[in-house]
């Protein structure tokens, strides 16, 4: 009878100590999951901490792209200031050398004038090379005007409003 029993608690023993294993397995196997899913989370976060920062490089280049076009623009916009500074001095030159020019060509022309009177006063020409000197003279004149278009034409071509509107909206 004894032994009956011994063997009853033997086995009992036996059952709890193999219930006692599972449940350690079980735990080992619960905590060895969690170990997983700890790992597998950081390695989630390591991802996005890299994609987040790939984002923030990104985005410093852009600026920096910006940047580096601004500064360009800036520096195109000084030059065609500077451009448009030499341009107007240019022209105040020509202006003042063209007066210049027309107030010595008045001065020539009044002196040839007065040589020609005086010529007459001494002696009368015919009137075939009276003509011929209107006419050489009319022909200097017209070459004179002519040059002054020219050249007024060759300096600045006139703008009209809308081509400079047109090349104001292309320079933006």
């Amino acid at each position: 009878h004894r032994d009956k029993k011994r063997d009853k608690e033997k086995v009992k023993e036996k059952e709890k100590a193999k219930e006692k294993e599972r449940d350690q397995d079980k735990e080992k196997e619960r905590n060895w999951d969690k170990e997983k899913e700890r790992e597998q989370d950081k390695e989630r976060h390591r991802d996005k901490d890299k994609e987040k920062d790939q984002e923030k490089e990104q985005h410093k280049d852009r600026e920096r792209v910006r940047d580096k076009d601004r500064d360009r623009d800036r520096d195109k916009d000084r030059e065609k200031n500077k451009e448009k500074e030499k341009e107007k001095d240019r022209e105040k030159v020509d202006q003042n050398k063209e007066k210049y020019d027309v107030t010595k060509e008045g001065e020539k022309d009044r002196e040839k004038i007065k040589d020609k009177e005086g010529d007459k006063d001494r002696r009368e020409k015919g009137d075939k090379e009276k003509e011929k000197d209107e006419k050489k003279e009319q022909e200097r004149e017209k070459e004179r005007d002519d040059k002054k278009k020219k050249d007024k034409r060759s300096r600045t071509p006139p703008r009209s409003y809308s081509s400079s509107r047109r090349s104001r909206s292309s320079s933006r």
